[in-house]
Parts: structure tokens; sequence; C-alpha cells
């Protein structure tokens, strides 16, 4: 009887574990105790020139992370991207779009 009692002890501090972990993680998700998902403060920065082709404008704007892309238009030359950072404003680099020379 006495491994049978204590069987019966260990399961019930089992379950009871069990179920304080269940309720501490809905309790943390409920109040966003998942630091993971939240995103730092954006880090200012003074205005920043981004030069540009004469004669091109920016024809499209695309956001993807971090990066902001331009697409520029209107003229041969003007056919690329631009991609800058946008916690710093610094330009990442440069995507020319040519023809394919096939």
């Amino acid at each position: 009887m006495k491994p049978l009692l204590a069987l019966v002890i260990i399961m019930g501090v089992l379950i009871v574990v069990g179920l304080v972990v269940v309720v501490v993680t809905i309790a943390n998700r409920m109040g966003g105790g998942n630091a993971t998902v939240s995103r730092a403060e954006p880090v200012p920065f003074a205005a920043v020139d981004l030069p540009i082709p004469a004669g091109c404008a920016v024809q499209e704007t695309t956001m993807a992370d971090d990066r902001l892309i331009l697409r520029l238009g209107t003229g041969e030359r003007c056919n690329q991207l631009l991609i800058v950072d946008m916690t710093t404003g610094k330009l990442l680099g440069t995507l020319r779009l040519v023809p394919n020379a096939q």
C-alpha cells in the first residue's frame, strides 16, 4: 500500500506543477509578457540629403523591415532602385535596372 500512496502523491504534485505552468503561460500571453514581439523605439536622425540623378523622380516607395526602397523613373538612366536604411537614413545601395543583352 505504501508504494501506491507514494505514487499517488507524486502524480498529484506533477498535476499541480503542470497546472501552474499552464496558468503562468496563459497569464504571460494575455499580459504581453512576450518581449520578443515588441519592437524598440525608432532612433531619430537628422535631415538627410539623398542624391538622385538630375531629371529623375521617385515613382514608387516600399518598406521592407527597416529598409525604404525608392523606385526612380522618367528617363533611361533613371531606371534604378535606391535602398535606404530607415534607422540611420543612409543610402545602403543602388540597383540599376538595365535591359537584358540577349
